[in-house]
């Protein structure tokens, strides 16, 4: 499918429509931005590099950096791809690498202050191409990428991080484990809910979320427990319209608790998102918006889109989900009350259909523990 921003290619043919672009590129140089094992394991390896060869191009690979991208990370890569002169960027694996990618080719072209947001373009943008080896994170769809710096997480959103292509080829993720399956496609039904109970949700986001709600929650629990090929495919193109979803609404509050979740305990984002994710949405079930578009009738679309028969069933209904895909919402470790409350991300929880207070937190917390 093509739209004003960005061209998608989804499906067993969409490596078909990647070469295709390579082809019209004509690169001499492309930057390969990677994870240091998935790349190989997952098969990505042999079908990239069957059409790099027939390219005859020059290829740059970097893949020193560590899940969730540092700034120190960032600094490191721009000092490899400033010195290779690249014509093209290609982003190969999770959300972690497909971030650190847009990363690059943003910091390459704009100076400024990434705290701020405000930038200044200094150079010609570099084309990227984005391919998901997870089904979930929705960095290939969306125009922001997360950065971590002194155990803080920034989102840094700009319209020059949106990739110029995304391919959604589900055989890279056939392999993917269990629990990062669950992890990912967690990730990705939690983006699809919030953009669709969000304050700034909008026609479009509610289509783009529509599309993935239902899917995601009837064939993730497949894909973790008995994966099939369809249901692979399904969840793997669910997750993009999820990430198109978020590209023009943002998250909400179960995302703006979990970083600190992710940046002190080591939890995995999608399992730091399911922690809050039953609790926050009992939540916005009862309470009344303040303002936007999320009003009663929205409410039992979703309850039916999941098979909710009414809105007190709704936490139940969610933890039971969770414990299908074994994602358990008990702490695994002891956690810092403050340290949570102190770090939420302030810029998400304003996504929320209702204000989000402390006490609010802290309940969480309590029935968390």
């Amino acid at each position: 499918m093509i739209d004003s921003e960005q061209i998608a290619y989804i499906g067993d043919s969409s490596m078909q429509g990647f070469s295709d672009f390579l082809i019209r590129k004509s690169p001499e140089r492309i930057f390969l931005v990677r994870d240091k094992t998935s790349y190989e394991l997952c098969g990505a390896k042999d079908i990239l590099d069957n059409i790099f060869f027939g390219l005859g191009c020059q290829i740059n690979e970097f893949f020193d950096f560590e899940p969730n991208p540092k700034y120190e990370d960032l600094q490191r890569g721009l000092k490899v791809l400033n010195g290779f002169n690249a014509d093209i960027i290609v982003a190969v694996g999770g959300g972690s690498v497909l971030d650190m990618a847009k990363l690059l080719r943003f910091f390459h072209a704009y100076s400024g202050d990434f705290i701020t947001n405000k930038f200044q373009q200094e150079k010609e943008v570099i084309p990227l191409c984005t391919l998901p080896t997870t089904a979930g994170t929705g960095s290939e769809a969306s125009h922001f990428a997360v950065m971590y710096k002194d155990n803080v997480k920034y989102s840094v959103a700009h319209s020059k991080m949106l990739s110029e292509l995304a391919i959604i080829y589900p055989f890279f993720t056939y392999k993917n484990p269990p629990y990062l399956t669950a992890c990912t496609g967690f990730d990705a039904l939690a983006q699809a809910i919030e953009a669709f109970w969000n304050k700034n949700a909008t026609s479009y986001s509610d289509e783009f979320a529509l599309k993935a709600i239902k899917v995601l929650w009837d064939y993730l629990p497949i894909v973790v427990n008995n994966p099939s090929k369809i249901a692979r495919d399904l969840v793997s193109e669910a997750a993009y319209w999820a990430g198109k979803a978020i590209n023009i609404t943002k998250t909400t509050a179960p995302h703006a608790v979990s970083y600190p979740f992710t940046t002190y305990y080591g939890y995995p984002h999608g399992h730091a998102v399911a922690l809050s994710f039953p609790f926050f949405a009992q939540l916005n079930f009862l309470k009344q918006a303040i303002d936007g578009p999320w009003n009663n009738s929205k409410k039992c679309i979703l309850l039916d889109q999941i098979g909710v028969p009414n809105e007190n069933l709704l936490k139940k209904y969610l933890v039971d989900f969770l414990n299908s895909i074994n994602l358990p919402l008990k702490l695994q470790t002891v956690i810092d009350r403050k340290i949570i409350v102190n770090n939420v991300n302030i810029e998400r929880l304003e996504n929320n259909p209702f204000p989000v207070s402390e006490d609010d937190i802290e309940s969480f917390l309590d029935h968390l523990e």
